[in-house]
């Protein structure tokens, strides 16, 4: 493991995702999207309930085994939900994503899993136009992913 992979399950594992949990700490972008205006929405919630049944399917069909749960993806779920996340360990987290995620085309379509859910979290609010603090983190997302 190289030093940047390190530092990036390092900082995941401080937030609580440890050994393959480090997958689905692909929930934290999304969930921090609904804390963006300070609280979590019923519908924002649905949202990631359904994120985190996507996932947990999606990454079984990569590993081609049973290995993920939705039990185990609702819990950490639940772990996010209780607090938002500091400034620096959000801009942490992010940075970690991108690094495991890695180059090519695999990392390219987690990136933008992770953008298109976060972006579904927001836009499930039902207001007409996005709030302020919503287009900031995704804009922070989209620099730290190297999306534009």
């Amino acid at each position: 493991m190289d030093m940047d992979t390190e530092l990036a399950t390092r900082d995941l594992a401080t937030l609580g995702f440890r050994g393959q949990d480090v997958y689905l700490a692909e929930l934290i972008p999304a969930v921090e999207m609904a804390w963006a205006d300070g609280e979590i929405q019923p519908n924002e919630r649905a949202m990631l309930e359904a994120y985190c049944e996507a996932l947990t399917e999606k990454l079984n069909e990569e590993a081609g085994a049973n290995v993920f749960t939705l039990r185990r993806a609702l819990a950490l779920l639940e772990l996010l939900l209780r607090r938002r996340l500091h400034p620096a360990e959000r801009y942490r987290a992010l940075r970690a994503l991108a690094t495991l995620a890695g180059g090519g085309p695999a990392g390219q379509r987690r990136r933008k899993r992770m953008l298109e859910w976060a972006e579904a979290v927001a836009a499930v609010a039902g207001r007409p136009v996005w709030d302020s603090r919503e287009l900031f983190w995704l804009q922070a997302m989209r620099r730290t992913f190297g999306e534009t």
